[in-house]
C-alpha cells in the first residue's frame, strides 16, 4: 500500500497525548517529523511533567505554557502554544481530534476513554490493561457517538491484528497468531549464561540444547524452558496483548497459560503446529506466545509479531524456503512476521487511520468479550491482604496470568486481571487457585463502573 495515496490530504490532525511516558513521548517526537499530525496537548498527573515531555520533543520553552485550568487551556490554545496540564478536564474542550490514552493506568485509561469519547474525541488506546477488561464496551460507546475507539499501531495487539488479519485476506489458513516476549534469551556460549533484559543467568545445559533432534522437538524445549526457570517466560502484558488480540479476532489461546516455549525463530513452525504435525496445538486459529533464544550476533525477536499459516501450495512454499522464508521441519507450516514495534514512533498511522479514514486498527465493530485476562494464586493469600500492581510491566505479586473465555462478574467466575489492584481479600486463596469474584473486594474505580456496564451491554448482566 502507498501511504503517502492512502492520506492523501490536507488536513492537519491534532491530537492530545495523555501519559508522558516512553509511548507518549514517541508520539509527541514523531507528530514534530510529520506533516500531517500535529501534538499540541501533553497532559500527566503533574503538568509539569507533561510539559516537561513536550520540551523533549523539540519545542522551545518559550512556546510552552502549563496549564491548570480551562481558561488557561483556552488562553494558550488561540495564542498558538504548545499545553502542558495535569488533568484531561482542563484540555478537552479543545479542538483536538484524537486522545492518545497512554498512561498505563487501568483506571486512568478507563476514564480518559470514556470522557474523550463524550467530548467527540477519537480515543488511541495504548494502555493494553484497561482495553483487556472494557475495551467492547469503549468500542460500542465510541461507535454510538460516532467516534473511533482503536488500539494503535507499535503496540503488538494493533501489529498482529493487521498481520493475521491479511494473511486471512490472502486466504491463509492461520495455525497460530502470537508474539514473542518483550525480552529476547540471549545465549553467550563463551560465558556459559544466558543474557536476558540485562540480567545474567548461568545456563551450563544450553549448548546440549542448543538445537532441537527430530522427534525430539517438543521434550528439549521443554528442557530449555527448565533450564531457563529462573527467568520469567510469561508475563501479564504478554498475555494482556494477546486477550486483546482474542477479542478483536476471535483467535483463542491453546491453553489458559499458554505455552510459551523457548525457541529460536526459526523452530517456531515446527512447534507451534497442529499435533498431528508434529507441533503442540491442539487446534487452529490459536493465539501464543514464545520466548526467542538466540546468539548475540543474531536478529532480535523481542516484541514481534508472527503469524503460522499453513503450507498448501508445496511448490509455492519450496520456492520461498530457498529465499529464506521460515518454514517448519515438514514444510507444512510457515511462519510471516514482523520482528519490531516501534511504540510511539509508529503509533501515528493508527491516528490518520482514526481521523482521515474512520479506520480502526483493531477489531471495530467485531470486538466482542471473548476472552477475560485473569488471575492464578502462585501463594496464598490470607483474609485482609491487599493485592498492588507494581513496576513498568504492571505485575501483581502472587498472581500468575491466564486467559479464559470472557463472563460476567458474578460471584464465581474470576476476576479480570486488572480489576485487582488495590482489592481485599475477604476470604482465603490457597496457592494454585484463581482468583474469583467472591474472593476479593474490589475498590470502586471508572473501571469496574465500566465493566459493569460491559456486562449489562453483552451478557445481560444487572
Amino acid at each position: 500500500m502507498n501511504y503517502l495515496h492512502h492520506f492523501d490530504s490536507t488536513k492537519i490532525i491534532e491530537a492530545c497525548v495523555a501519559g508522558a511516558g516512553d509511548f507518549g513521548r514517541g508520539v509527541l517526537r514523531q507528530a514534530r517529523q510529520m506533516k500531517g499530525l500535529s501534538a499540541r496537548i501533553a497532559i500527566d498527573i503533574d503538568a509539569k511533567t507533561a510539559a516537561e515531555a513536550i520540551r523533549q520533543s523539540g519545542v522551545p520553552d518559550h512556546l510552552i505554557m502549563v496549564c491548570q485550568s480551562i481558561d488557561e487551556a483556552s488562553r494558550a490554545w488561540e495564542k498558538g502554544l504548545f499545553i502542558g496540564a495535569g488533568s484531561l478536564d482542563c484540555v478537552k474542550h479543545l479542538p483536538f481530534d484524537i486522545l492518545v490514552e497512554s498512561t498505563g493506568i487501568p483506571t486512568a485509561g478507563a476514564r480518559h476513554a470514556k470522557e474523550a469519547i463524550l467530548a467527540g474525541k477519537h480515543v488511541g488506546i495504548a494502555t493494553k490493561e484497561t482495553e483487556s477488561v472494557v475495551g467492547p464496551y469503549l468500542t460500542r460507546l465510541a461507535e454510538r457517538h460516532g467516534r473511533i475507539f482503536t488500539p494503535l499501531d507499535g503496540d503488538q495487539p494493533s501489529l498482529l491484528i493487521g498481520l493475521a488479519t491479511w494473511a486471512e485476506t490472502l486466504g491463509f489458513q492461520i495455525i497460530a497468531a502470537g508474539k514473542s516476549s518483550e525480552y529476547d534469551f540471549i545465549w553467550d556460549e563463551q560465558d556459559g549464561a544466558v543474557w536476558c533484559n540485562g540480567e545474567r543467568y548461568p545456563a551450563p545445559d544450553m549448548a546440549a540444547q542448543w538445537t532441537l533432534p527430530e522427534g525430539q522437538e517438543y521434550s528439549v524445549a521443554l528442557a530449555r524452558g527448565e533450564s531457563l526457570s529462573a527467568i520469567p517466560q510469561i508475563s501479564a502484558p504478554d498475555l494482556c496483548e494477546m486477550t486483546n488480540v482474542g477479542n478483536a479476532t476471535g483467535l483463542v489461546p491453546d491453553r489458559p497459560a499458554f505455552h510459551a516455549l523457548v525457541l529460536r525463530s526459526h523452530e517456531v513452525p515446527t512447534l507451534l503446529d497442529l499435533k498431528a504435525e508434529g507441533g503442540v496445538l491442539h487446534d487452529n486459529g490459536r493465539l501464543e506466545v514464545f520466548n526467542c533464544l538466540r546468539r548475540p550476533d543474531e536478529l532480535s525477536f523481542a516484541g514481534g509479531v508472527f503469524v503460522v499459516v499453513r503450507c498448501d501450495n508445496p511448490d509455492a512454499w519450496d520456492l520461498l524456503r530457498g529465499k529464506g522464508h521460515v518454514l517448519s521441519r515438514r514444510g507444512s507450516a510457515a511462519m510471516v512476521y514482523l520482528p519490531r514495534h516501534l511504540l510511539g514512533l509508529e503509533a501515528p498511522i493508527s491516528l490518520l487511520d482514526a481521523v482521515l479514514k474512520g479506520l480502526p486498527s483493531g477489531g471495530g465493530s467485531a470486538v466482542a468479550p471473548r476472552l477475560d485476562l485473569t488471575a492464578r494464586a502462585t501463594q496464598d493469600f490470607a483474609v485482609g491482604q491487599r493485592l498492588e500492581m507494581k513496576g513498568h510491566h504492571r505485575h501483581i505479586a502472587g498472581l500468575r496470568p491466564e486467559v479464559h473465555p470472557g463472563a460476567a462478574l458474578t460471584d464465581g467466575q474470576p476476576v479480570p486481571f486488572y480489576l485487582l489492584p488495590g482489592a481485599e481479600v475477604i476470604r482465603p486463596i490457597a496457592a494454585g487457585a484463581t482468583i474469583s469474584m467472591g474472593d476479593v473486594a474490589l475498590p470502586e474505580s471508572p473501571l469496574l463502573t465500566l465493566r459493569q456496564a460491559q456486562d449489562a451491554m453483552f451478557f445481560a448482566a444487572p
